[in-house]
């Protein structure tokens, strides 16, 4: 009798709780929702007027009225068509060029990173916190500062209209080099120590090492994914030709002030631009959540 009671209170606080949190959830997947239908419509079918307010929940004709301004008269894939067979931007290029270029950096990144911050963390070298400083003056100092000079540079190494322009100066991050040095600085120093007593090199004792932060390598590699996928600065200035270019500059020419792009053409951009950032976080929450949490009890 006693677990029935249980049982049941629970299953009264959960379906009060989900009560609850449905119009919160029905405001975040609201945009989203829209956008994917929207690849559907007519740009006169995307500016009809969606009138919620007043609300009549209790007449037929009101929610007849808000289903047809909603959802699409036909489910027509016209505007997905014009889009990947290239109609208005390279897309099919443009998409692989920022799959490349993103992974390309998150992967440099990590190495780069994760070898700094234990240099940071393990070793003892002259002008150590000076470097440091230098480290954090990166975080601090906007990267639009640099605009010119960086242009300068990557021209004169030939990276001009190159998605190796992109990637090259994408791998240097100050915020990895901290939040790997924090990392390593939790393993404990005895490990290390140990390994150096028995002869192995600072390389080797490194690669082992990595295997007890693969989380932690995961998740920042995650996190430079999504960084690299939306920027915008670096590749404007690098690169010129249209299938050369990355997503954000190709969704900017969608975008523009013409309007000459139909509206449906905008939204199936703009939902594929979501789909490698949210299988990513789809596969590697797990592994995101753990780290972070090591991070926060440490």
């Amino acid at each position: 009798m006693k677990n029935s009671y249980f049982v049941h209170s629970s299953f009264l606080r959960s379906s009060f709780s989900a009560l609850l949190l449905a119009p919160f959830l029905l405001a975040v997947l609201y945009p989203f929702l829209w956008m994917v239908l929207g690849i559907f419509k007519t740009n006169h079918e995307f500016f009809q007027p969606l009138r919620i307010w007043p609300m009549s929940p209790f007449n037929a004709e009101y929610w007849r009225v808000l289903a047809d301004t909603f959802l699409p008269n036909e489910f027509s894939i016209g505007n997905i068509q014009d889009l990947v067979f290239g109609k208005w931007v390279p897309f099919r290029d443009v998409f692989m060029n920022s799959i490349v270029s993103s992974f390309g950096q998150a992967l440099g990144a990590v190495v780069l990173s994760a070898m700094t911050g234990y240099a940071f963390a393990t070793l003892k070298f002259f002008g150590k916190n000076v470097f440091f400083v230098i480290v954090l003056a990166i975080i601090l100092v906007p990267r639009q500062l640099f605009a010119v000079p960086l242009f300068s540079w990557l021209n004169t190494l030939g990276f001009n209209d190159s998605i190796f322009g992109v990637i090259f100066p994408g791998v240097i991050t100050g915020l990895g080099v901290i939040y790997f040095t924090q990392i390593f600085r939790k393993i404990p120093v005895e490990y290390i120590q140990v390994a150096r007593i028995c002869g192995a090199s600072e390389f080797r004792i490194f690669i082992t090492l990595l295997s007890l932060i693969w989380p932690a390598l995961l998740s920042y590699a995650m996190i430079h994914f999504v960084l690299a996928w939306h920027e915008h600065l670096i590749p404007m200035l690098v690169l010129t030709t249209d299938s050369q270019q990355t997503l954000p500059l190709a969704l900017a020419k969608l975008y523009d002030v013409s309007q000459r792009t139909p509206q449906g053409v905008q939204m199936a951009a703009s939902t594929f631009s979501l789909i490698p950032t949210a299988l990513l976080f789809a596969l590697c929450h797990r592994k995101f959540k753990s780290s972070l949490s090591e991070m926060l009890v440490h």
